[in-house]
C-alpha cells in the first residue's frame, strides 16, 4: 500500500499528496509515460482502498470498471476519472447507500468523477445507441469486484466490436475530422490544445482505438505488423506522446486545475519548468514552441495517413483500379501511388516531379508515396538543387493551373520544402509569440499562398473583389508565390526580417537561373511586403502628397499589383478574423489613388483639385433635400475634409451640419465594408474628442479610425469608424443607438467632466513584452504632423492619448488605430493651436508625454 496516498490522511489530503508525488516526479525529469503511470496507479491505490472502506457490502457483488483515459492507464494530476459500476440485477438494500458514501468521498476530495451504474445489459444497450459510451468500454479496466460482471460484460462487448467494427472506424474517422474542423483545420495553432488540437493526445488515441477494434490490437504497436504504420512512425508517435503527456502534466501542475488550451503565460512558464533554455537572441520559450510544433506536426502526419490507410480498408474498390502512369507512378483510384519503394531513389528527381504529375491530375498522393517521400527526402542535397531539370519542375509545380497551395502544404509536410529551400526548415514549427499570429511561420506562409492561389479561383469566396480583377494583370504569378514564401523567412533571425529576407529571396532567384527582372521584383516585394499595410492604414490618404510619396517608392504599376495580392494574402492568412472589409476598402483606396497616378497626365494638384469637385457633386447628389442648405453646408467644411471622405461618407456629413446650427449626432452602417460611422458636430470644449472616444468605447464597439476638424462657423466635426471588439461588423441596432443616445447626453452637458481612467485591467506576459515607441512619421501626412504611438493594446488608450494631446493644447485632426493581437499602433495628426505643424522641440515634448501615458502600470493590479 502506498504511504504517499496512505489512509492515515483525510480524503483531500490523500488527493493533494498524490499531485505532490506527481510534481516531484516531474521535477526529477521523469518522461510523460511515467507521470502519467504514477498518477494513475496512486490513483488505482486510493479508489480501491475507498471503495473497500466505504462500500464493503457493495464491493462484494459490483464490479469497479475505469473506462476512457483513466481505463487506457493515462491520467494527468488533473483530469476526470471516469468509473462505472456494474451492477447485478438484484444488489442487497446497502448498495445503493453504499454507493453515494463513496462518490461523497471522492467529491469532498474535490476529484472530478464521470460515473454510470449499469446493469449489464443496460450498458450494453448504451454502447450500442452511443459511440462515445462504446470508445469508454473499448479501454475498460477492472479496479475492484469478484469480476465477473465484467468478464460477462467483455465477450459481449467483443462481439459487438466485432460486429460493427466498419461503423466503429467510420465513425471514428468522421469524429476525426469533426475534431479537427473544430480546433482550426491545422496542428500549427501558437495557443494550442495539448489533447483535442490536431496533433494532439486525442489524435494517438484515435489512432488507437480504430487498430484496436479494425485489427484487434492490444497496443499502437500493432498497426505496424497491419501495415498501417511504420517502425520509424510508431517510435515518433510514441516520443510526441510521451512528450505531450509531460506539457499536460505541466500544465496541470502549473495552474492546479484541469485545463489543455497552452496559452502564451502557460508557454513561458512550461519551457522554464521543462528546463529550456535562452539561446542568443531567442528566448527559451522558442524552443520549447519548435519542439512542441515538432511533435504535434509528426502526430499529425502519421494521423493523416493512418487516416488514408482506414479509408483505404474502409473503400477498397476506390483503390483496386491502378493503372501504370510512367516514370515510376501508378494511379490508384483517384490517388498517385509509386511503383515500389525504389522509385526515388532509382531518380531522385522523382521526389519533386511526383507532386507535379499530382498536380495535373487533380489527384493526391497515396499513403505508399507519401510514406517512401519521408523516408527519402534526404536524396535532396545541393546537387538535387543545383540541377536545372529540378528547378524547372519546382517553377512548374508554382505555375500550375491547380493545387498549388496542396503541393506546397504536402512539400511541407514531408520535407521537401525544407530540403529544397533549405532557409525554410529555419521557420518550420517557428512560432510567433504574440495573439496577432495565430500559426507557426511555415504555417502562414502556406496558407499565404493558398490566398494568393485563390484570388485565380472564382469559387472561392472574395477576399477582396479588386484583388480577384487584378491577378489578372500580372504574367508570372509563380513570382508572387515565391515572394510570400520568402517574406517572412527570415523569422527568427537577428535584424529586420523584411531586409533579411529579401537578400535569402535574392540569392534563391540567382540559384533558379530566374532573369534580373524577376529577382529584382521578388527581392523588392519581400523587403516592402509591410508597405501597402502600413500605408493604407496608418497614413493620410486623402493628402495628395502621402500619395505621391507612396507612388515614387512603388515605381509602376506592375509592381503596384504584385503589392496589392501580397498584401491581402499575407493580412488574409494570420489567422481568423484578422482580415476584414475595413482594411480592404484602404487597401483599394490606397491602389486606386496609386494607379490614377500613375497613368493620369495631369500634375498632382490639378488631379487632387478635379477630384474635389467630383466628390462634392457626388456627395450633394446623394444627400437629397434642399440645394442652398446643402451647399452652404459643403461651405463650412474645409477642403482638406471634403478630400478626406468619399461620397459616400460626405452625403451624410453634409447632411448632419445641414439640419442643425448646434449640436448633433447620426451614425450610418457601411455594410459594404463591415464598420459603422458614428458623424458628430459640435461646439468645441476642450477634450470632446477625448470624451467622445471614451463613450463610443464603453460598449462592444472598437474604434478603428477617428477623423476631427473644425467648421467655419466655429463647430467642430468629430467622425468616428466603429467595428466589434472581434473585428465584425458593429451593426446591432440597439447598441448603436445607446451609443447616440449617450453621445446625445454629452453634447448637452455644459462642461465635460475629467475623464475617469481605470488603471485596473489585467497585464499580461504578452503585453509586458511590447514595448512603447512613439514616433514622429515624416511622410504620413505633409500637412499636419503624424505621430505615431506603439503600445500595449488596453483599455481606453486611445482616449487617454486623446486627452493627453488636448490637454497639450493641441488640435487633433485624425486618428488612426490598428491592432495586431495584444499590441496597439496609433497614428494622431495633430497641428498646433494655429492650424500649423508642429516643431521638433513640440514633437520632442508630447512624444515623452504620450510614452508615459501609453506605459503599462509598473504593477499589476489585484
Amino acid at each position: 500500500m502506498s504511504t504517499v496516498a496512505g489512509s492515515n490522511l483525510e480524503p483531500r489530503q490523500q488527493l493533494e499528496s498524490i499531485y505532490d508525488a506527481v510534481a516531484a516526479a516531474f521535477v526529477a525529469g521523469e518522461s510523460g509515460s511515467e507521470l502519467s503511470r504514477l498518477m494513475c496507479s496512486r490513483v488505482d491505490d486510493m479508489l480501491i482502498r475507498l471503495w473497500q472502506e466505504k462500500a464493503p457490502t457493495a464491493s462484494g457483488c459490483i464490479d469497479l470498471i475505469a473506462v476512457g483515459g483513466y481505463g487506457r492507464g493515462e491520467l494527468s494530476p488533473h483530469s476526470d476519472w471516469d468509473l462505472w459500476f456494474i451492477v447485478p440485477d438484484v444488489c442487497p438494500p446497502t448498495v445503493e447507500e453504499e454507493l453515494q458514501a463513496f462518490l461523497l468521498s471522492l467529491w469532498d476530495m474535490g476529484a472530478k468523477i464521470g460515473h454510470a451504474v449499469r446493469s449489464v445489459k443496460e450498458t450494453l444497450e448504451h454502447v450500442q445507441d452511443d459511440w462515445a459510451s462504446a470508445t469508454a468500454a473499448l479501454e475498460s479496466r477492472l479496479l475492484a469486484g469478484p469480476g465477473e460482471l465484467n468478464a460477462l460484460l467483455q465477450s459481449k462487448l467483443e462481439l459487438f466490436f466485432r460486429k460493427q467494427r466498419k461503423a466503429f472506424v467510420q465513425a471514428k474517422l468522421g469524429e476525426l475530422e469533426e475534431r479537427h474542423r473544430r480546433t482550426g483545420g491545422t496542428a500549427f495553432w501558437m495557443e494550442p490544445d495539448i489533447k483535442e488540437g490536431q496533433g494532439g493526445l486525442r489524435d494517438v488515441q484515435a489512432a488507437f482505438w480504430m487498430g484496436k477494434v479494425w485489427y484487434g490490437c492490444d497496443h499502437i504497436a500493432g498497426l505496424v505488423s497491419a501495415g498501417g504504420i511504420s517502425a520509424r512512425e510508431l517510435e515518433q508517435l510514441l516520443a510526441a506522446q510521451d512528450f505531450l503527456w509531460r506539457c499536460r502534466a505541466a500544465l496541470h501542475i502549473e495552474l492546479k486545475r484541469a485545463n489543455d488550451r497552452m496559452g502564451f503565460e502557460q508557454q513561458v512558464a512550461l519551457a522554464e519548468q521543462m528546463g529550456y533554455q535562452s539561446a542568443g537572441h531567442r528566448p527559451a520559450v522558442d524552443a520549447f514552441m519548435k519542439d512542441y510544433f515538432r511533435h504535434v506536426g509528426r502526430v499529425a502526419r502519421v494521423t493523416g495517413l493512418l487516416v488514408m490507410h482506414f479509408q483505404e480498408q474502409l473503400h477498397p474498390r476506390r483503390f483496386t483500379f491502378t493503372r501504370n502512369i510512367g516514370d515510376g507512378f501508378t494511379q490508384e483510384g483517384s490517388l498517385v501511388g509509386i511503383r515500389d519503394a525504389d522509385v526515388f531513389r532509382e531518380d531522385p528527381l522523382r521526389l519533386l516531379r511526383v507532386f507535379h504529375v499530382a498536380q495535373q491530375g487533380e489527384r493526391r498522393l497515396s499513403s505508399q508515396a507519401l510514406r517512401q517521400i519521408r523516408a527519402d527526402v534526404l536524396l535532396i542535397d545541393d546537387a538535387f538543387r543545383d540541377n536545372p531539370e529540378a528547378q524547372r519542375l519546382f517553377l512548374k509545380i508554382l505555375r500550375s493551373n491547380r493545387h498549388v497551395h496542396w503541393a506546397l502544404k504536402e512539400m511541407n509536410d514531408t520535407g521537401v520544402l525544407g530540403r529544397f529551400i533549405p532557409q525554410f526548415r529555419d521557420v518550420v514549427g517557428l512560432g510567433q509569440f504574440n495573439r496577432y499570429h495565430a500559426y507557426t511561420v511555415d504555417e502562414h506562409t502556406i496558407r499565404a499562398v493558398g490566398e494568393a492561389r485563390n484570388f485565380w479561383h472564382s469559387d472561392y469566396p472574395a477576399r477582396l473583389p479588386l484583388a480577384h480583377e487584378v491577378c489578372h494583370a500580372i504574367n508570372r504569378p509563380e513570382l508572387l508565390y515565391i515572394a510570400l514564401i520568402f517574406h517572412d523567412i527570415a523569422k527568427g533571425l537577428p535584424g529586420d526580417h523584411s531586409v533579411e529576407g529579401a537578400k535569402l529571396a535574392r540569392s534563391f532567384c540567382q540559384r533558379m537561373h530566374l532573369d534580373a527582372d524577376a529577382s529584382e521584383l521578388v527581392e523588392w516585394l519581400v523587403q516592402e511586403h509591410l508597405l501597402m499595410a502600413v500605408k493604407s492604414q496608418r497614413f493620410d490618404l486623402a493628402d495628395p502628397e502621402v500619395i505621391r510619396s507612396f507612388a515614387e517608392r512603388v515605381g509602376n504599376l506592375n509592381y503596384l499589383r504584385y503589392l496589392l495580392l501580397l498584401t491581402v494574402a499575407d493580412i488574409a492568412a494570420v489567422g481568423p478574423n484578422v482580415w476584414n472589409d475595413w482594411k480592404g476598402s484602404l487597401l483599394q483606396e490606397l491602389y486606386w489613388l496609386t494607379s490614377q497616378y500613375y497613368q493620369s497626365d495631369e500634375s498632382i494638384s490639378e488631379s487632387s483639385e478635379r477630384l474635389c469637385r467630383t466628390r462634392i457633386r457626388a456627395a450633394l447628389d446623394g444627400a437629397g433635400g434642399g440645394r442652398d442648405e446643402l451647399e452652404a453646408a459643403v461651405a463650412q467644411m474645409s477642403r482638406g475634409c471634403i478630400m478626406h471622405f468619399p461620397p459616400r461618407h460626405l452625403q451624410h456629413i453634409v447632411q448632419l451640419i445641414a439640419s442643425t446650427d448646434g449640436d448633433g449626432v447620426k451614425y450610418w452602417v457601411d455594410r459594404d465594408r463591415g464598420h459603422s460611422l458614428f458623424f458628430v458636430v459640435a461646439r468645441e470644449r476642450s477634450g470632446l474628442f477625448a470624451a467622445l472616444t471614451a463613450t463610443l468605447t464603453s460598449g462592444h464597439g472598437s474604434i478603428m479610425a477617428a477623423y476631427a476638424d473644425e467648421l467655419a462657423d466655429g463647430r467642430v466635426l468629430d467622425v468616428f469608424h466603429l467595428q466589434s471588439v472581434d473585428g465584425s461588423p458593429f451593426d446591432i441596432e440597439s447598441d448603436l443607438e445607446r451609443l447616440q443616445s449617450r453621445i446625445t447626453q454629452l453634447l448637452a452637458a455644459d462642461t465635460l467632466s475629467r475623464m475617469a481612467i481605470d488603471a485596473s485591467f489585467k497585464i499580461n506576459v504578452l503585453m509586458r513584452r511590447v514595448e512603447v515607441r512613439v514616433r514622429q512619421l515624416s511622410e504620413a501626412s505633409f500637412r499636419a504632423t503624424a505621430i505615431e504611438v506603439s503600445a500595449a493594446d488596453q483599455p481606453r488608450l486611445l482616449a487617454r492619448l486623446a486627452d493627453a494631446i488636448a490637454t497639450e493644447g493641441y488640435q487633433l485632426h485624425s486618428a488612426t488605430v490598428s491592432t495586431f493581437g495584444e499590441r496597439a499602433v496609433d497614428v494622431f495628426f495633430i497641428t498646433d493651436s494655429d492650424s500649423h505643424q508642429l516643431n521638433a522641440e513640440q514633437v520632442a515634448s508630447l512624444s515623452e508625454i504620450l510614452s508615459d501615458v501609453a506605459s503599462l502600470p509598473m504593477k499589476q493590479a489585484a
